[in-house]
């Protein structure tokens, strides 16, 4: 949950995207920062958030913003919050499929106070081609129910806060 007038960073991705729409929901008073446009414009529907864009590259079909401007921004950044998303959680790694896009991340990691990882439980499978990050690099893990008992053991293992929600999969 958010506290009004913190720093939040929303990464591209759909989940993230969920989170967004929640906070323009709750009218929770916040500074976003993103580097996703379609996120961009949900976070500025609402007069009570305080929306600021990355600027760059749009990765071919998709709302996101990469490249180096992105991680110039990003580096003169501190936030309270990052939310992000990632192409796989497993075995404790988080991993992309694209090397602009988990550069981006590990940059946005570093500009937060508090790394939250947000993945409904179809993220839970085989790793892909780029790290990001450990788990045990994160605050908290925000997935459902549907995932597997030993991916969330893990998480738990490592120390890391773990949220449910009772949605299951939505089969992304």
């Amino acid at each position: 949950s958010l506290v009004p007038g913190q720093s939040v960073i929303f990464d591209s991705g759909s989940t993230v995207m969920e989170a967004a729409k929640a906070v323009v929901a709750k009218s929770i008073r916040i500074l976003a920062i993103t580097n996703d446009l379609q996120i961009a414009q949900i976070l500025g529907s609402s007069p009570a958030v305080h929306v600021h864009v990355f600027g760059g590259q749009l990765r071919p079909g998709s709302n996101t913003l990469v490249g180096e401007e992105v991680l110039c921004a990003a580096r003169s950044i501190r936030a309270d919050v990052l939310f992000f998303g990632a192409h796989a959680v497993t075995e404790g790694i988080v991993s992309e499929t694209s090397p602009e896009v988990a550069a981006v991340k590990r940059v946005l990691m570093q500009s937060a106070s508090s790394r939250r990882l947000l993945v409904d439980s179809s993220k839970f499978r085989p790793r892909v081609f780029m790290s990001v990050c450990k788990v045990s690099d994160l605050e908290e893990v925000i997935t459902d129910d549907g995932a597997p008992v030993e991916e969330l053991e893990r998480i738990r293992g490592a120390g890391v806060k773990l949220t449910l929600s009772g949605r299951g999969a939505r089969g992304e």
